[in-house]
């Protein structure tokens, strides 16, 4: 029994480090980003749903790196610079030169600013590289303790993730909302409600949101505790706000998900103590049975 007991305690420990490993931290360092270059991208019209480069926008820290990669069928180039309206300054930050289907170019940036760029060959394929000091967050104390939830549509072709401030009481709690597909990569144009509730009273309620991007940011009201706040998604469809007839996706499906403090490692050996207290109290009063 005591031997039993013994393995009994590891187990215990070795779940329990599994469960801080896995902990969610505060939002992901912005250090690689990776762009498609569009199938189809060599004709025009792309540049209507800003879908050309995907994602149009891309957001980088410093000295984080951006990484294109070409689907198309043509050659294509990512040079810096706005051919129409400063054409003097194309390609001083980065220029690819041609990259053909299925090769890479990467930038590693090393200042911050925003940095439009196109390509050279086909003029109408525009995107944007903001790239933002490392000190941004770091600057507002109250999101130090951030945490994160993710669920999936039930088709499985949307996962929504919720990055948040951990909720307090008498503070606005902010939110940033991201989707993407099976794959990772962000959804351009996704149209979505979004409500949040904290011991049933509503705290957020947004409706008809269309971002091009995939990501949003939100805000609830001033808080009235410390409890968890639940929030819902509802995916409306995939594509241009104005087109809502075309629109894709798993249109109506609701997606739940709850943000709650994130779980630390104290409260983790808090766990780990309770547990073994619970299994040494059962191995003495023999309620697991011997082998």
């Amino acid at each position: 029994m005591k031997s039993k007991s013994i393995g009994s305690f590891f187990v215990v420990l070795t779940l329990v480090a599994g469960m801080i490993a896995i902990a969610p931290s505060a939002f992901a360092d912005h250090t690689k980003v990776d762009v498609s270059i569009a199938k189809g991208a060599a004709t025009p019209g792309c540049e209507e749903t800003k879908s050309c480069y995907d994602p149009y926008e891309v957001v980088v820290d410093v000295g984080g790196q951006v990484t294109w990669t070409n689907t198309d069928t043509a050659a294509h180039t990512a040079t810096s610079g706005d051919l129409q309206n400063d054409p003097d300054n194309v390609g001083t930050e980065f220029d690819s030169s041609l990259f053909g289907p299925g090769k890479t170019f990467s930038k590693k940036f090393e200042e911050a600013g925003t940095f439009p760029y196109f390509c050279q060959v086909h003029p109408w394929m525009t995107g944007i590289v903001t790239v933002q000091a490392e000190t941004m967050e770091e600057e507002t104390p109250e999101e130090e303790n951030e945490t994160y939830a993710s669920a999936m549509s039930a088709d499985g072709s949307v996962d929504v993730k919720i990055g948040a401030g951990t909720p307090a009481a008498g503070k606005e709690m902010s939110m940033d909302v991201t989707f993407t597909d099976a794959d990772g990569k962000a959804i351009s144009h996704i149209n979505y409600d979004i409500t949040a509730m904290q011991d049933g009273v509503e705290v957020l309620s947004e409706s008809g949101v269309h971002e091009h991007t995939g990501e949003g940011e939100h805000t609830t009201s001033a808080l009235a505790s410390d409890s968890p706040v639940d929030v819902q998604v509802t995916i409306l469809g995939i594509g241009l706000p104005d087109q809502e007839a075309s629109w894709t996706g798993p249109k109506g499906d609701m997606v739940s998900l709850k943000v709650v403090p994130e779980f630390g490692t104290i409260a983790a050996l808090v766990l780990a103590i309770s547990i073994v207290s619970i299994i040494a109290v059962t191995a003495k009063n023999r309620v697991i049975p011997k082998l």
